[in-house]
């Protein structure tokens, strides 16, 4: 375990002293995402209200890139004592997948809990497919390798589901990786590309009215935009909502993972953390440590064929 620990933290090179010097009394919470966004924000709300339940102020941390996978690897060599914690985004186990890291779940994290998911979906500029969906596809059957949709990166979560669909269909588009969902849109709003899939955000350029839904990846429409169709109902069985939870050094002690456990639970029924899922589209996704170990191995396995059946690279 220790050489795997510490192979892991050398493929990753980090620096990571501030993570190191935190006092007794306080836990630190990792964040891999760049503050001020989504993700930092609903991750705040809950640790507010965690540390009221704990007795024990929690910090957040941003230490974005990586797609988590360097916030994860802070845990590999870091004490099981209950004071740094991270959140797992799941698409760090795709990234850590393809860059053939030594990092499996649930053995070199503890599981806390599952705690929610984000919404996802393709737009296109208004009136652009008059048939929705159906128009993209019949338009990409007949111009194979012409269309193109962007995404917020290479093997980022709105490329490989919209290469998942694409190959179920049997249509070729050009896949267009962009340094974040807002320069994604950006290209769509120049006709610089005919669609884009990303996080639920995106729909500020349908809020604007310059695009339109092809559809929503949720298990259900969504309140804000009850004209966009999902996933299910165009008759895919496909849910995608980038499930991320909370995970802690291998060789959490029982009494101090459910200690946070109960405390991170408790904050997901507060009116404040339930209004900011809210207000970005979030659904919760609550599982306990065990159960969300289990989810983890299982999406690792699901990742890795999915790694295969689409030829993902680095």
């Amino acid at each position: 375990m220790a050489t795997r620990r510490a192979a892991l933290l050398g493929a990753l090179a980090l620096p990571l002293p501030a993570l190191a010097t935190a006092t007794q009394d306080k836990v630190r919470l990792v964040v891999p995402f760049a503050a001020g966004g989504t993700n930092d924000e609903v991750m705040r709300v809950l640790a507010e209200a965690a540390s009221r339940h704990l007795g024990r102020p929690i910090e957040v941390e941003n230490l974005p890139g990586r797609h988590g996978v360097r916030a994860i690897a802070g845990l590999a060599s870091a004490p099981p004592d209950g004071r740094l914690i991270a959140q797992l985004p799941v698409a760090a186990l795709r990234m850590a997948l393809l860059a053939q890291l030594p990092f499996e779940v649930p053995r070199d994290v503890t599981p806390i809990l599952g705690v929610a998911g984000g919404a996802f979906g393709a737009i296109a500029a208004a009136g652009r497919f008059p048939g929705g969906w159906a128009g993209f596809l019949a338009e990409a059957r007949e111009k194979p390798g012409t269309l193109s949709y962007g995404s917020a990166g290479l093997n980022s979560t709105g490329h490989l589901t919209m290469a998942r669909l694409l190959l179920r269909e049997g249509v070729r588009a050009v896949h267009v990786p962009f340094r974040g969902a807002a320069l994604a849109v950006q290209a769509l709003a120049a006709g610089d590309v005919e669609v884009t899939a990303g996080p639920i955000r995106i729909g500020a350029l349908v809020e604007a009215g310059q695009a339109e839904w092809l559809h929503v990846w949720t298990a259900t429409r969504l309140a804000r935009w009850p004209a966009a169709p999902t996933l299910r109902e165009l008759g895919y069985r496909l849910t995608v909502t980038a499930p991320f939870g909370i995970v802690a050094p291998p060789g959490l002690p029982a009494a101090t993972g459910a200690a946070l456990h109960d405390a991170f639970r408790a904050a997901m029924a507060t009116e404040a953390f339930r209004a900011v899922l809210a207000e970005h589209d979030m659904t919760e996704d609550y599982r306990d440590g065990a159960a969300y170990g289990a989810f983890l191995a299982q999406q690792a396995r699901a990742e890795e064929m999915l790694i295969g059946r689409l030829g993902l690279q680095p």
